[in-house]
């Protein structure tokens, strides 16, 4: 294992492996360390308010982010995907996850402990800085904003998760439709628009009514993806939010 040669490979602590610890025996000894772990559909990887125990990089897969509040209340607000790196925040800052992590999919994950990762960052400072770069870099999820914008309508922010997902789950077919297969369940559709599940329902009809998407259960398809993206560029009033959705985001 050479630290001047980058390898494109599934686990991104491994990459940060490669390029940044110059001792073979040392980084043998994290690539030993680490547990790879599969997770079916529905189990939890980390769960919120107990402390990290190491750095989980997900090399395929999707995963769940969601957290309950003081109330009780349930809010999805990140789905992970193959190639990111997730409790890094809670690890480096020595506190609990702020979140829980659920499988959406079969997932493959490796778990690197903490110690060792502590350790070697303290004696290699391009591996500490290769991680500080992946903590600078992710400003947490950049589409979280944009689906929880309640001066958009509900029916807008339900196009742009169509439109944010279809990188990953969608597919072009022959005859120019769009098919996706949605890893999230209806209220975490809902909880990551920051909507009710029967405001996300009305919106999928107002979809197939208009014929721009039409529902089937997990499986979607849109038919004339122009006018999906129509539906993403459409200007609307930008006043307040309606009286249902101001009291579901208090």
């Amino acid at each position: 294992m050479q630290a001047t040669k980058c390898a494109g490979v599934g686990c991104k602590i491994n990459e940060h492996v490669r390029c940044g610890i110059s001792d073979d025996a040392d980084a043998a000894r994290l690539e030993n360390a680490r547990l790879r772990q599969v997770y079916r559909r529905g189990d939890r990887i980390f769960t919120q308010a107990e402390m990290a125990s190491g750095l989980y990089c997900l090399q395929s897969g999707h995963v769940l982010l969601w957290y309950l509040d003081p109330f009780g209340h349930r809010t999805a607000f990140r789905v992970a995907g193959p190639g990111e790196i997730m409790g890094h925040r809670s690890l480096f800052g020595e506190d609990p996850h702020a979140a829980t992590a659920e499988a959406l999919t079969t997932c493959h994950i490796c778990w690197y402990p903490k110690g060792l990762v502590d350790e070697l960052i303290g004696t290699y400072p391009s591996f500490a800085r290769r991680f500080l770069r992946t903590l600078a870099r992710d400003r947490g999820p950049p589409d979280a904003l944009l689906l929880r914008g309640l001066h958009m309508p509900i029916r807008v922010r339900l196009v742009y998760l169509l439109l944010i997902l279809r990188e990953r789950h969608g597919e072009i077919w022959r005859d120019g439709s769009l098919h996706l297969e949605l890893p999230l369940l209806r209220r975490d559709i809902a909880s990551l628009l920051g909507a009710r599940p029967e405001s996300v329902t009305r919106a999928i009809q107002d979809l197939k009514r208009d014929g721009v998407a039409t529902f089937n259960g997990r499986h979607v398809v849109v038919s004339n993806l122009e006018a999906l993206y129509n539906e993403a560029n459409q200007e609307y009033d930008l006043g307040l939010p309606d009286s249902e959705e101001i009291a579901h985001s208090g």
